[in-house]
């Protein structure tokens, strides 16, 4: 049985594409930034199974980032077979829990709701199963709550606010699921919240750190799912208040001095500094971090200060800065004077791993330009703050 302390601050995430394009370690390091402890990824919608999750589940559990599935389910057709689509995801990615969203297309709808239920639970005995749904059941009358209820071992509704207040819809949501008719009492360990906008609507920061300390300060909750770390669904302002939050009895790393995304539909050229070469680009709604920003607006979008993007026109990007954490000096170390760019060899690729001589843990196409932070005995460590390490025997250095 999953153990909800160990959710804490988590976010949803719906198509691991439109992160960072998909790259798992740098999803991974957004995350790590933000102080994620568990993300619920989405792994299933309707008949379909969603591939290409493995890597990067592998690397958030290396991580000790919790994994729970979820998946959206319309039962409409056929719900014993949307019952078999969500055993056999979930049997592929052994997620930590599953979060079963089912909405609008299953009210009145009880036959399918008993199909889908009395063939999912049995084929997931073990699985933490919980409802995640609407806020509010007694907005709600003709879904079939029983039905569920009976079957699940959580609830997580989703208690998205909409202009409304967050702390009361939370109350609200936690009296009604308390006291629905007829339908047994399960536990709400977890909610859900939101920071994402949706038609120019959406929450203020504040709200956010609202509902988050809310959720934190309530000895009957242990986690939240904030939906969602999608670049298209979130804003830099609401990220950084998700990211600056720190819940309790959790560490974060050290936290950009804010956050920028790109706005242009052509795109954002990263840089090696300041007006320097261009070593690559940012597409649409990218979300990236800003660790410092030159006078001429330059802004780091990496620890060590070797890739840069241009801050200064606001057809390009939009940027929240936190001023409290902003440097009023440079930083007083240097980048390590040993890193250094290299190109990958191999046709085939090359292999990364977790360390020297390690267990494989991805890969890297030809051509792919990396940097260098540390050698060790013909090995390369190529991420400033993971054991992400290759052979040096398939790399080119870079002047």
């Amino acid at each position: 049985m999953v153990n909800f302390d160990n959710v804490g601050k988590g976010v949803y995430i719906w198509q691991p594409s439109g992160i960072e394009n998909g790259n798992p370690y740098k999803i991974l390091a957004r995350l790590q930034m933000a102080g994620v402890q568990a993300v619920a990824l989405k792994i299933c919608d309707g008949f379909t199974i969603l591939g290409g999750l493995d890597l990067l589940i592998q690397v958030l559990r290396q991580n000790n980032i919790l994994v729970a599935g979820w998946g959206y389910s319309y039962l409409t057709k056929a719900p014993q077979q949307e019952a078999h689509v969500v055993t056999s995801a979930c049997q592929r990615y052994n997620p930590d829990m599953y979060l079963i969203d089912v909405e609008q297309e299953v009210e009145n709808n009880y036959s399918g709701a008993e199909l889908f239920m009395n063939a999912l639970r049995p084929a997931l005995p073990g699985l933490p199963l919980g409802l995640n749904t609407f806020w509010d059941p007694f907005q709600h009358p003709l879904f079939p709550w029983n039905t569920f209820l009976s079957k699940v071992d959580f609830v997580c509704p989703q208690v998205y606010w909409r202009g409304g207040d967050p702390v009361d819809k939370l109350r609200l949501s936690q009296q009604h699921y308390a006291s629905i008719p007829n339908a047994p009492r399960v536990q709400m360990p977890i909610v859900a919240g939101e920071m994402y906008i949706e038609f120019g609507d959406g929450p203020t920061p504040g709200q956010v750190t609202e509902f988050l300390s809310t959720v934190d300060a309530d000895p009957t909750l242990h986690g939240v799912f904030m939906w969602t770390a999608d670049d298209s669904q979130t804003t830099p302002e609401l990220w950084q208040a998700f990211s600056l939050y720190k819940w309790k009895n959790a560490s974060i790393p050290a936290q950009p001095i804010g956050w920028a995304q790109v706005k242009t539909p052509l795109g954002l050229y990263i840089r090696s500094n300041p007006s320097g070469s261009k070593i690559g680009a940012l597409s649409k709604d990218t979300l990236v971090p800003i660790w410092f920003v030159t006078d001429d607006q330059w802004g780091a979008i990496t620890p060590v200060q070797d890739q840069w993007i241009y801050l200064g026109d606001p057809r390009l990007t939009v940027m929240v800065m936190n001023p409290s954490a902003t440097p009023t000096t440079p930083p007083t170390q240097p980048p390590p004077s040993n890193v250094f760019q290299a190109r990958v060899i191999p046709a085939s690729g090359l292999n990364v791993r977790d360390a020297p001589n390690g267990n494989k843990i991805g890969a890297l196409a030809v051509n792919t330009i990396v940097q260098v932070y540390e050698e060790s005995n013909g090995w390369a460590r190529i991420n400033a703050t993971q054991s992400q390490w290759v052979s040096e025997t398939y790399l080119s250095k870079l002047n």
